[in-house]
């Protein structure tokens, strides 16, 4: 008890314990955001990798660099950043190419998740969308579109952000739900993922 005293006096702040009603509340809300870390990572590295591989099809191989596709805000996010794969290498003392693969690994949540606003509908119509997601339910279901994903997306989004801030999430209603809504999308791409997933996070 005495240990517990000293690391909730001396290494967690006040104000982070605020919202919980005991250090006992706190730990389990570090037990539940562990249990999304790997849904969470395997479904940003899979929206990403499908863009990806969609726009290279579609666009090119050189498709981050090509004015006329990128947005402004797209393009700041670009430059960010090789900016901070510069100061990797200058910092490591490495002398790493920055080259496609790496930049995409470097690129946000937010990048991704901003190809699919309203400035790209061209490119994301519901054929588009399922080369993307491949088992995205049929499109005889009008509200099946390009917002319909953006709005899955963007609520995990906003929760994964509270999660790897490490944020309150325990026994919040909004949030009971959110395993089954990472499932859902992950299902978009192959049933097999989410097997996968289920199977790591046991």
């Amino acid at each position: 008890m005495k240990k517990c005293k000293t690391i909730q006096e001396k290494y967690i702040s006040k104000s982070r314990l605020g919202s919980y009603s005991s250090l006992k509340e706190y730990k389990e809300n570090i037990l539940f955001s562990k249990s999304f870390y790997i849904p969470l990572s395997i479904l940003e590295v899979s929206l990403k990798n499908s863009l990806d591989h969609y726009l290279v099809d579609t666009i090119g191989k050189d498709w981050l660099f090509e004015k006329s596709f990128i947005k402004p805000q797209l393009q700041i996010k670009i430059d960010n950043a090789i900016k901070i794969l510069n100061q990797n290498n200058k910092l490591y003392s490495k002398n790493k190419q920055i080259n496609h693969n790496n930049l995409v690994s470097e690129l946000s949540f937010g990048f991704w998740m901003m190809l699919l606003k309203k400035p790209y509908q061209q490119y994301l119509r519901y054929n588009d969308l399922k080369q993307i997601f491949p088992n995205l339910p049929s499109s005889k279901n009008k509200s099946v579109n390009r917002h319909f994903v953006f709005t899955k997306l963007n609520n995990i989004r906003l929760f994964r952000n509270k999660v790897f801030h490490h944020d309150k999430i325990i026994s919040k209603r909004e949030y009971q739900n959110m395993m089954d809504e990472i499932y859902d999308v992950l299902s978009f791409f192959d049933d097999e993922i989410v097997e996968i997933v289920k199977e790591l996070n046991r």
